[in-house]
């Protein structure tokens, strides 16, 4: 509860630790079984595991043995923002931890970013500028986690690296689109900016692609240009009775206009020109059901809210897993995330209110032009309506996700989207398909559509590879594209075949299969194909041969593969009794003469 009267990050940590604390992340890392399978090290199509592959059981017991310093280092091997990931991450490392089985998962989240703010705390993170430069350039459009990890895998392998933003400060959708209590800006944002700038890396912020320089003339002056732009084009409810009313806001305007000033405030700076949304004793309607509607909350009931309210159409999560999403899948489970404890403890309840979905907005009676109330119906549990309730508020947040880039960067439509209005790059090559310019590439939510912090980090640093070879002909930059690495993990289908056994990811809730045991191959995309059934009833069987009365039946011999397998089989039995009978013969006269010699 006394949380909620500041902005400070909920999972800030103190740079002296005690004795206590050190104890506890032993304990905790010695949880860790450096299973021979670490399915924690690499994603799986139900969408756990880590997508950067990061050695999980290695820096534990590095942690666990007291070597924070090795630790770190195998930890920026495959991450190069663990102070992000260790914040902001939700965590599919730990749906898909082996002793989350049976019980609590290892807190390798909470590990993560202890070992990154141990060595900040110890002087052991210092800026690595590239001792040459090839003298090749990389433009990068976008400086969000993508675009960020992009940049300092390219500098480091030698670039001169120029990152442009449109915002004025960099950062993307880590600077304005997360809220500072979840993480915090100057601490770990802008000290990160600042490194990679020590690095040698330029960021031109104030400058949009699209409108200030062309995308075109970039490839033209460039080596090479990767689009990061990330998923900003939002969803809206346009055909929504009354959805011109005022106070009733895209989240990502709110979440950013709120960010700003706060930021310019502790800055020092005195002008701002940004929206103020004053929210004191008001009520406040979130309506989506995902993290940036959580941080929609959270925000709200710091502006001094009188009552929040975040709608979702799906009801209830169980407390356990369901059969659709085993292990090591993301888990579909009831979880209480950091705003809806806060509603809990501040407001009195939680914030949360399933199975409503939104049908018109309601003018306010004191002022016609600005939303007074949501008309919503109840569902029920099949999505059928039962009545319709009317929550009186004075300011409605749309937090519905996005739907791929904004069509700034590309007026003219000159690149090809996916049927998800995505940037059309190919997995693991990043390169823009049927572009005018064979230098352009695409990775992070603008090729893959709005995802974790995590998965853009992967796909920033893949493509750095990916240009990297392009530029040089060879590269010694790692790739980090485990879905690739690991097929057994990661079985995508061919466009336009049909796979026996296929279960499609929309489907899977709907999809009725066997019980199983809790095995790893549960996590899998394509299960057993099952034999094809006959069609037809016994007519359809084929008819047993006509003996005739001069042919005898010739007898039917036993398949020789099998017999010989049988044989083998019995030998190596046969072999193995000789062998214990001699063990125990031997190990007799051992005692008997052992038995003589005290006597």
């Amino acid at each position: 509860k006394d949380r909620v009267l500041d902005w400070e990050e909920v999972y800030a940590s103190q740079t002296k630790k005690s004795q206590q604390w050190h104890n506890w992340m032993q304990t905790q890392t010695a949880r860790c079984m450096d299973c021979g399978t670490p399915t924690c090290h690499s994603p799986n199509q139900g969408g756990g595991g880590c997508p950067l592959g990061n050695r999980i059981p290695t820096w534990n017991q590095l942690v666990h043995e007291g070597e924070w310093k090795r630790a770190l280092e195998r930890l920026l091997d495959t991450n190069n923002f663990p102070e992000f990931t260790g914040t902001t991450c939700p965590a599919p490392c730990e749906e898909a931890c082996v002793l989350g089985i049976n019980e609590k998962p290892v807190a390798i989240k909470t590990t993560e970013l202890a070992i990154i703010e141990y060595g900040f705390s110890k002087g052991w993170i210092k800026p690595q500028p590239p001792l040459s430069r090839t003298g090749r350039r990389v433009c990068i459009i976008g400086s969000g986690p993508a675009g960020l990890a992009a940049a300092q895998q390219l500098n480091r392998a030698g670039h001169l690296v120029e990152v442009l933003e449109r915002a004025d400060r960099a950062g993307g959708l880590l600077m304005y689109g997360i809220p500072s209590m979840k993480l915090d800006k100057i601490e770990k944002v802008l000290r990160r900016i600042k490194l990679l700038q020590q690095e040698g890396i330029v960021f031109k912020c104030n400058t949009e692609v699209g409108r200030d320089v062309s995308l075109g003339d970039l490839c033209n002056k460039n080596d090479a240009v990767i689009m990061a732009t990330g998923a900003t084009q939002w969803r809206d409810m346009r055909s929504t009775e009354n959805r011109q009313l005022g106070n009733v806001v895209q989240a990502m305007e709110f979440l950013t206009a709120t960010q700003k000033k706060n930021l310019d405030t502790e800055m020092g700076l005195k002008k701002t020109d940004v929206t103020n949304y004053d929210v004191q004793d008001k009520r406040v309607v979130v309506i989506g059901g995902g993290d940036t509607a959580v941080d929609c909350v959270g925000t709200a009931i710091r502006l001094g809210a009188k009552s929040v309210l975040q709608f979702s159409r799906r009801d209830e999560a169980p407390t356990g897993r369901s059969k659709h999403t085993p292990w090591p899948c993301w888990a579909d489970t009831y979880r209480v995330d950091y705003a809806h404890s806060e509603g809990q403890a501040a407001l009195g309840r939680d914030p949360r209110e399933y199975l409503v979905q939104t049908k018109s907005f309601r003018p306010s009676a004191k002022d016609p032009s600005k939303v007074g109330a949501v008309v919503a119906a109840t569902l029920t549990p099949a999505g059928k309506e039962k009545s319709t309730v009317d929550y009186p508020a004075e300011l409605v947040i749309l937090a519905m996700g996005f739907t791929g880039p904004d069509k700034v960067i590309d007026p003219q439509n000159q690149l090809s989207r996916d049927q998800h209005s995505n940037f059309k790059a190919a997995y693991g090559e990043y390169q823009a398909e049927s572009a005018p310019w064979g230098n352009l590439y695409a990775c992070g939510d603008c090729r893959r559509g709005a995802s974790l912090v995590v998965t853009a980090i992967a796909e920033g640093r893949d493509c750095a590879s990916r240009v990297d070879a392009m530029l040089m002909g060879t590269t010694t930059l790692p790739r980090a594209a485990p879905l690739a690495a690991n097929p057994t993990f990661y079985q995508m289908p061919q466009k336009g075949m049909e796979q026996a056994g296929l279960v499609k990811r929309h489907l899977r809730k709907h999809h009725q299969v066997a019980e199983v045991s809790d095995a790893f191959e549960r996590g899998l995309l394509v299960e057993n194909a099952k034999e094809p059934e006959a069609e037809g009833n016994l007519e359809a069987e084929p008819e047993p041969p006509v003996v005739t009365k001069t042919e005898a039946p010739a007898p039917v011999a036993a398949p020789p593969a099998a017999d010989a397998q049988i044989a083998a089989m019995q030998s190596q039995v046969t072999m193995m009794s000789l062998c214990i009978g001699g063990l125990c013969l031997l190990n007799a006269g051992l005692v008997f003469a052992l038995a003589r010699s005290k006597k």
